[in-house]
């Protein structure tokens, strides 16, 4: 039984490493998404602060009693459930696969991926639960304070002046701590998610190979250039050692593998643009170029 078990476990292994480059892309493309998408809520957030105290208790106010609502339908969308999980939930699971505790040693740099993620996820759980605390419970809560407390008349407590609820407990106190975890929880989850993105970049070199991940850079240009503030160039060079034109050559191999004969058309034209004495991609593009004009009603071409 256990060199069977033993045997089926090789199995898993070798399954997963034959197809990592595609979940270490998973990974990267996740959390692409998910970042545009914490910016998103980020902004809500921001909205409903007011500059000028910069306290929390501007999270109580009635004007932003609308936007606790969008955060939390936010939150909750993203982190998901048990039953059904969110896109942080999964992208969690999808590093713990991609990097393995006990992995640290052979990468410490997707280890550290992994656990920062892991720290958003539990965050974003704390930081859901207070922020329906505040949406639920903060409103009614601020009002009752202001209301006697409603004991059973008995001889005896006829006697004294029923108290108010504030003198018996700091209402107001407990929404305000729970006020301040939301704003702490918020800009530590921010400043998590600046660090992952930090990373991440710093890994690229390193993920040269996986033309998988060159395709996304390429297919993702738009947000690789917002969330790194670099043009696709400028991080090519960084990950083929100045050579910016293997970047797109590399994905244009990859899409001519698979037979999308317009896209790596599409990448050796770029790689010229960049290189224009680029051998292989002058080779391919006059080959490409054919094979496009000959099939152009197939390929979908204009």
């Amino acid at each position: 039984m256990v060199i069977r078990a033993e045997k089926e476990q090789n199995m898993r292994n070798n399954w997963f490493e034959k197809r990592r480059d595609f979940f270490v892309r998973k990974v990267i493309d996740e959390f692409f998404q998910l970042n545009r998408s914490f910016q998103a809520t980020y902004l809500l957030y921001i909205e409903c602060r007011t500059p000028q105290s910069w306290t929390c208790s501007d999270l109580m106010e009635s004007h932003a009693g609308e936007v606790r609502e969008k955060i939390w339908k936010s939150l909750t969308q993203m982190v998901g459930s048990e039953n059904a999980k969110g896109p942080l939930w999964r992208l969690k699971d999808s590093c713990h696969l991609v990097w393995p505790e006990g992995n640290t040693e052979q990468d410490v740099s997707g280890s550290l991926v992994d656990w920062l993620i892991g720290s958003i996820f539990h965050e974003a759980m704390k930081l859901k639960e207070n922020i329906y605390l505040l949406k639920s419970y903060g409103p009614a809560a601020c009002r009752m304070k202001e209301l006697p407390v409603d004991v059973p008349m008995t001889p005896l407590s006829g006697r004294y002046e029923v108290p108010r609820l504030e003198n018996m407990l700091d209402v107001q106190g407990v929404i305000n701590r729970a006020a301040a975890d939301v704003i702490n929880q918020m800009e530590q989850i921010a400043y998590l998610f600046n660090h992952v993105c930090y990373m991440l970049r710093i890994m690229m070199p390193g993920l040269a190979n996986n033309t998988l991940v060159v395709r996304l850079l390429i297919e993702r240009e738009n947000l690789v250039k917002k969330l790194w503030g670099e043009r696709l160039e400028d991080v090519f060079q960084d990950m083929f050692w100045g050579d910016v034109a293997e970047g797109f050559c590399v994905a244009g191999r990859s899409y001519l593998k698979g037979q999308w004969f317009v896209q790596a058309l599409k990448m050796y034209q770029r790689a010229l643009a960049v290189n224009a004495t680029c051998d292989e991609a002058i080779t391919r593009m006059v080959q490409l170029q054919a094979v496009v004009r000959e099939n152009r009603e197939l390929l979908g071409v204009a």
